[in-house]
């Protein structure tokens, strides 16, 4: 399948880098526009420093990788509510996500919602610690 536009879900944890990676890949092979976000679901309101400061993380993640990533996005919500809305909103038809394999992942997973959710398709990485 040939992809227009991969949204990358990530976290800012160490483990991003896999999902970067496979997203990367993905977008190389498909010539297609890639874009980042940092979802926070814990916060009603990002202040604008803090929003800028994820950012600028996200923006340092890209600046790792030998693809050009267009879009750098901070928002807040719950994560299936985010990407379905930003799905829709930029024409994402591929969305990258990592998952932990732990027992609290495993019962509060929020990849079930999110594959209800989106409109697009969902690839799920398997994050090792």
């Amino acid at each position: 399948m040939n992809y227009t536009h991969i949204l990358v879900a990530i976290d800012l944890s160490p483990s991003s880098q896999a999902v970067i990676d496979k997203a990367v890949a993905l977008a190389k092979s498909n010539k297609c526009k890639l874009s980042f976000v940092y979802v926070e679901a814990d916060s009603v309101v990002l202040a604008p420093k803090e929003k800028l400061s994820l950012e600028n993380d996200l923006k340092e993640l890209a600046g790792k990788v030998d693809y050009p990533v267009t879009e750098f996005l901070a928002v807040v919500g719950d994560l299936h509510v985010k990407l379905s809305g930003l799905v829709k909103e930029m024409g994402v038809d591929l969305v990258v996500c990592g998952h932990h394999h732990k027992l609290l992942s495993r019962l509060f997973s929020s990849v079930p919602k999110v594959a209800n959710a989106v409109d697009a398709d969902l690839l799920v990485v398997y994050l090792d610690e």
